[in-house]
């Protein structure tokens, strides 16, 4: 009878700005590798399974949650397989690890409710408020990110306006940031995300990869 590993199956996050590499929420992680860490004043991580993380390693989610690599828990200790057939990767021993499953990413920007959500797998990896066109402006259906995209991009048909960490999704319709993103449609139709609160228009333009179904709904 063949053996079956113990442990959660456990979505992984990908980025479009770190390609080939894995990342899981590092509590996480550690809950299921029984990992002892330390943290210091601020609840950073400074010391995983006794390797010391300098400040700045992490990447993080936009609410603060702590993320963790595949790579950096290899470099702690922890056996990590490379992906099966099944786009799986087993982290750890059979008996203290886990299962990483490596879900497809997906956008869905509400217009009614003026959010925007990217998922991966069951994860949901980012969630933020957005401005949409106003007057209707901002049209509804199904979409793909890419493939233009760029860390900083001047409209050429709005005075040259400044629209930083650019995803193009529609022809002149781009997800990007803005300094000015209230909870109405407020843009000439691109959907504007906020810069501030943990950056969820930079943090959007590193995790998204090119080609990702971006769904824009009226609901």
């Amino acid at each position: 009878m063949a053996a079956h590993a113990c442990g959660a199956t456990i979505d992984a996050i990908t980025f479009a700005a770190e390609p080939g590499k894995l990342f899981l929420p590092v509590n996480e992680a550690v809950d299921e590798l029984k990992w002892p860490v330390a943290r210091d004043e601020a609840g950073k991580i400074v010391l995983l399974n006794q390797l010391a993380v300098r400040p700045g390693t992490l990447r993080t989610l936009t609410d603060g949650t702590e993320l963790v690599s595949t790579a950096l828990l290899a470099d702690a200790g922890a056996e990590v397989s490379p992906p099966d057939e099944g786009g799986t990767v087993r982290v750890g021993g059979w008996i203290r690890g886990f299962t990483l499953k490596i879900g497809v990413q997906r956008v869905v920007v509400s217009l009614k409710r003026q959010v925007l959500e990217g998922w991966q797998g069951e994860r949901l990896v980012v969630q933020t408020h957005i401005s949409s066109g106003r007057n209707g402006r901002t049209p509804a259906g199904e979409f793909h990110a890419g493939p233009f995209r760029t860390a900083m991009h001047y409209s050429s048909l709005f005075q040259n306006a400044p629209m930083p960490w650019s995803v193009q999704i529609n022809g002149n319709i781009f997800i990007h940031g803005f300094t000015s993103v209230p909870d109405y449609p407020a843009s000439h139709g691109c959907i504007r995300v906020p810069l501030t609160n943990g950056n969820p228009a930079k943090f959007f333009y590193e995790w998204v990869l090119s080609g990702t179904p971006v769904s824009v709904t009226k609901d």
